[in-house]
């Protein structure tokens, strides 16, 4: 990840750059084969620091502990200027000479470097190592579960989101950190050390030209325009980027990490006025007191949709740990920014967090490289709670907006449920590369299969009506495979739809499906088996059980009697023309005379329900069989083996079962 507040491209006050140092690292006592290196390491430019590092570590002879501290620092270059497979080598060999013995930070960043390109299991051998040799244990368990889950996600992928590279716009250099700047989201800024760049010196952290601002334009078709630097109001030969517009795309902040010759100035952000298509003079914005304070970081702002609140990037003293996010609020009255407010450890972490964006919607987007994500830099969402700068706990988003590789910078679109991204992900052309993202639609289709019952046969012209919860209806009719495939229904989100199954001679059926929470497209393919009428037929029915001896409906955890009839209820509605039996049977224990009664009033009991749940009276009758129509004979039941299958051979004969009557009934 390049940014301009931190490695690889840190711009610090030599004395201060241990201080601000990407990840915590020890002081050592330099010598003088490498205090250039050290020198290079501690203002943070790592380009330069790897290369003095190699040409030292030629020199050493027979102290191996030096040479383990120089292959250490070396590998730090690699890793911190994001040149990962370089890092691995020089770990390694910190490792063979013993250097991580008493030095388990190399277990970690070891780690670090291989989860960062993907490398999950070997990664994991180095956290476990790290945690061996006495490393914070609660922290190497943390990488391992976050290697764990990051592999997983890369298999199962339920994500919407679609990342691709930005090809028209990217060049082999750094590209990153893309900004709106205009309503339609048609104009774009970001930052680049492509070779038009106005810097033409070479940073000692990236060994490329200086950072500079270009706009390029996209057409509603998708064509980009050749970007142009913004112009010499607010490139300069220094190191330019992370920006933000206010609402009417007017007032323009940025980054600046001014550079004169081989001293690095913290960095500031900057404001310039746009009049027509041009910016006007770069101003500093006075967030920190220069007099009092020449070393705290500020830069990569971002604006709330209301232009009250400019949310930014800082070390500032009464952070959290490392670089945290701030916040102004904007006092109309007096036009001027307020105070620097720290947005808290609910939002910030003892790890560094960079690159904020608030959405339209007021959700704030940041990166941050705090345990927990993919590896490298990773996205986090904290959701709005809809005032102020108040926000939900912070969630790392999922693949493929998060990767193995440094990803940050995220912008959403000012409209439309898109944007942007940087990445350093193999994708790239070599360095930090822009990505567009956007979230499809949600596209649902359905198709139904009818075929008959009793045959397995395709149903032709049966009736398919699909009705949502709306209201709307829409029907097809199946062909000769027993399809309805070209119904003109559009299925929607977050609905709910009903689907009735008609053909004349065969008893209607349906059931509904729904898209409510569903986060992925789905085709609904269902199939229908339909009976065919036949009077006087017995049809069975979900199990219907009674209290031992009585009428009463056995409602319970392992056996619902409502819900079975409920069978019936949805049956009698989809055929509004059906007259039926209900008939109840008993098993064969008991006398006659009581199991005819006993059986009547269950048959009448089920009547009774079902005239409670709407079902005219006129359409059903009850009917008691007792135990003259067993299923099992009590021979068959004698002669099985267990108490248990001769109870469940009863049960079956303690049955409810309808007859389909008459089909002409009229109704009122």
């Amino acid at each position: 990840m390049l940014n301009l507040l931190s490695g690889p491209s840190i711009a610090l006050r030599p004395a201060l750059a241990t201080l601000f140092a990407l990840c915590a690292l020890h002081t050592f006592a330099q010598n003088d084969i490498t205090s250039d290196a050290d020198d290079a390491f501690d203002r943070g430019g790592y380009f330069e620091a790897a290369k003095d590092y190699q040409a030292a570590y030629a020199k050493l002879k027979g102290d191996l502990e030096e040479k383990g501290r120089v292959c250490y620092r070396i590998g730090e270059c690699y890793r911190l200027s994001r040149a990962l497979p370089a890092s691995e080598e020089w770990y390694k060999r910190a490792v063979d000479l013993k250097w991580a013995d008493d030095n388990p930070e190399v277990f970690k960043h070891y780690g670090m470097a291989l989860m960062g390109q993907g490398e999950f299991e070997d990664a994991i051998e180095q956290f476990a190592k790290f945690k061996a040799a006495g490393g914070d244990a609660a922290l190497a368990e943390t990488f391992i579960a976050s290697c764990n889950a990051a592999a997983e996600s890369l298999i199962v992928n339920d994500s919407r989101f679609v990342v691709e590279p930005l090809v028209m716009v990217n060049s082999p250099s750094f590209d990153f950190a893309m900004a709106f700047a205009d309503k339609r989201g048609e104009e774009v800024i970001f930052a680049s050390s492509r070779s038009s760049a106005a810097g033409s010196g070479e940073d000692p952290i990236t060994g490329e030209s200086y950072m500079d601002l270009f706009m390029a334009e996209v057409d509603r078709k998708g064509k980009w325009s050749i970007p142009e630097p913004l112009g010499n109001a607010i490139n300069s030969p220094s190191n330019e980027g992370g920006v933000t517009l206010d609402s009417k795309f007017k007032t323009l902040y940025f980054t600046r990490c001014l550079i004169e010759k081989d001293n690095n100035y913290p960095c500031d952000i900057y404001v310039s006025q746009r009049t027509g298509s041009k910016w006007g003079s770069a101003e500093e914005l006075a967030v920190v007191d220069r007099a009092t304070d020449d070393s705290s970081q500020v830069g990569q702002p971002t604006m709330s949709p209301d232009d009250m609140y400019l949310v930014f990037v800082s070390d500032m003293p009464g952070g959290q740990g490392g670089r945290d996010l701030w916040y102004m609020k904007y006092n109309e009255s007096s036009e001027e920014w307020g105070a620097p407010s720290n947005m808290g450890p609910g939002v910030n972490s003892a790890s560094d967090e960079y690159f904020p964006h608030i959405r339209k919607n007021g959700d704030l987007y940041f990166a941050s490289d705090r345990p927990g994500g993919m590896g490298g830099l990773d996205i986090l969402k904290a959701v709005w709670k809809g005032e102020g700068m108040s926000f939900e706990t912070p969630e790392f988003m999922e693949y493929p907006i998060n990767t193995a590789s440094d990803d940050f910078a995220l912008v959403y679109h000012p409209k439309e449920d898109k944007g942007y991204l940087s990445s350093d992900r193999p994708e790239s052309k070599g360095k930090d590369d822009i990505f567009s993202f956007a979230m499809p639609p949600l596209e649902f289709d359905y198709v139904a299969y009818v075929y008959d019952y009793d045959t397995g046969m395709p149903i032709e012209g049966a009736a398919v009506t699909v009705t949502s919860s709306e209201g709307e209806s829409v029907s097809a009719n199946t062909d000769s495979e027993g399809g309805a495939e070209e119904g003109d229904w559009t299925i929607g989100s977050e609905s709910t739809y009903s689907v009735d199954i008609s053909k004349e001679g065969y008893i209607s059926a349906g059931d509904q499906f729904s898209t409510v929470g569903l986060s992925k497209s789905t085709n609904f393919i269902k199939e229908y088996l339909l009976r065919e009428v036949v009077t006087n037929e017995d049809y069975p029915m979900p199990l219907v059980q009674y209290e031992f001896a009585k009428a009463d409906l056995v409602v319970s955890p392992d056996v619902n009697s409502k819900d079975s009839l409920d069978y019936l209820v949805d049956l009698l509605s989809r055929n509004p023309t059906f007259v039926i039996s209900l008939e109840a049977h008993t098993d064969t224990r008991g006398g006659d005379k009581a199991n005819d009664e006993l059986s009547q009033r269950r048959a009448e009991t089920c009547v009774n329900y079902l005239v409670e749940r709407g079902i005219d009276r006129q359409r059903l009758q009850p009917i008691g069989r007792g135990e003259k129509m067993p299923l099992i004979s009590d021979a068959e039941i004698a002669a099985l083996p267990t108490e248990d299958e001769r109870e469940a051979a009863h049960q079956m004969n303690r049955r409810t079962v309808f007859r389909i009557t008459s089909f002409d009934y009229v109704p009122e």
